[in-house]
């Protein structure tokens, strides 16, 4: 006897560990390819339209691991009408509304499936996920406790609390919350990274210096380890080692804008301005008009004494970032070393206006202080003379 076409799409769902009532999700949302597709999307057409929730659960199911998510939503809304109180239907369905970034709808899905199955830790997972993506933070950190209340040794929902509470600032929290993700998973290299990365916002930049190299030792390919060590070495002065890691990132992204501008500034630290400007001109290779580069390189520029280049590139950085306060602060100081002070007032005037905190640091640089009091003097005078 042939299976049915139903009992067919259901043993491919179990093969490829969809599920053929609640859906299991594949993690970072990954979908079914190549073959596996087309054995899905032929089970799912053999199956067909007709018929009560016992097809419309396994459809939705497939639909949604081929990534078809609006053809899962209406599967599912279909089942719902079958029996309005069904909590896989309500629970695949908030799944489905998640891929489609209708997070509020998920959300009244997600708590729908709780009152009417409460202990499902599952769906205080999938909660926290839909509640988080739409900046509900504390309902996340809340619905990710309870899972874990239901269920100990989750390790998605501990992995994504640990995340939530370091984007909102809870770093002391966070770290134990990946002390317990390294607990449950010694070799998982992300756990390592987040939990530095923590430390580094709490201080700690030795312990986060730590993290990032067991990191690194999980997963020597992990380049937002290597990227966040080389910062730290570069921020405690390390900036050989700083050096080394950020040309790693590159190896392994060459196009790393960030990670070239920033060997570039530890060549600058260490004084090597010309290996500094191979970097951020490589840098602006691959991202024309990236002003930090630019200005960096005028920095690099005006330490070589080439001034003509250095104002030409703090210009281009206002140009491609006219909200950068950077570059007019840096300008304005070169056109006070040329003595070309209607330009520098005016440049600075614009970088202070940026970044009000420029006016303490100008009134302190030797460079700009003769100039404001100079303008300081101009204004009294001409007040003097109005009298």
């Amino acid at each position: 006897m042939f299976d049915s076409p139903v009992t067919e799409l259901v043993r491919v769902l179990e093969e490829n560990n969809i599920g053929s009532t609640y859906i299991t999700p594949q993690p970072r949302g990954g979908t079914l390819f190549g073959d596996l597709k087309k054995a899905m999307e032929q089970a799912i057409a053999a199956a067909g339209l007709e018929g009560g929730r016992e097809v419309l659960i396994p459809r939705g199911n497939g639909c949604f691991s081929i990534g078809y998510y609006a053809g899962a939503a209406e599967a599912f809304q279909e089942a719902l009408k079958w029996d309005i109180d069904d909590p896989v239907a309500h629970f695949n369905l908030g799944l489905s509304l998640a891929r489609l970034k209708e997070f509020n709808r998920a959300v009244e899905q997600f708590t729908r499936v709780l009152q009417l199955e409460p202990t499902l830790a599952d769906a205080y997972y999938q909660r926290g996920n839909a509640n988080d993506d739409l900046g509900n933070h504390g309902e996340a950190v809340f619905d990710y406790q309870d899972a874990l209340a239901l269920r100990p040794g989750y390790l998605r929902a501990q992995y994504n609390l640990g995340v939530v509470l370091a984007n909102t600032g809870r770093h002391q929290e966070a770290v134990a919350a990946f002390d317990q993700v390294i607990i449950l998973n010694p070799e998982l290299s992300n756990a390592y990274l987040n939990r530095g990365a923590s430390q580094d916002e709490l201080g700690q930049h030795d312990e986060a210096i730590r993290d990032y190299g067991v990191a690194i030792e999980c997963s020597p390919s992990n380049a937002d380890a290597l990227f966040n060590r080389a910062r730290t070495y570069y921020y405690l002065g390390y900036l050989e080692n700083a050096i080394a890691d950020y040309s790693a990132v590159i190896k392994l992204r060459p196009e790393d804008t960030e990670a070239i501008n920033n060997r570039g500034l530890a060549y600058d630290a260490l004084g090597e301005y010309r290996s500094a400007l191979d970097d951020y001109a490589a840098a602006l290779v691959v991202q024309p008009g990236f002003a930090e580069a630019l200005n960096n390189r005028g920095a690099a520029y005006e330490a070589l004494y080439d001034l003509d280049n250095a104002v030409n590139d703090y210009l281009a950085a206002v140009t491609h970032a006219p909200k950068f306060a950077a570059p007019y602060y840096n300008v304005a100081r070169l056109y006070s070393k040329l003595d070309n002070i209607d330009q520098c007032l005016t440049y600075l005037d614009t970088a202070m206006k940026l970044e009000p905190t420029l006016k303490q640091e100008a009134a302190r640089d030797e460079t700009l202080s003769w100039v404001l009091e100079l303008r300081r003097l101009r204004d009294d005078t001409q007040r003097q003379n109005r009298r």
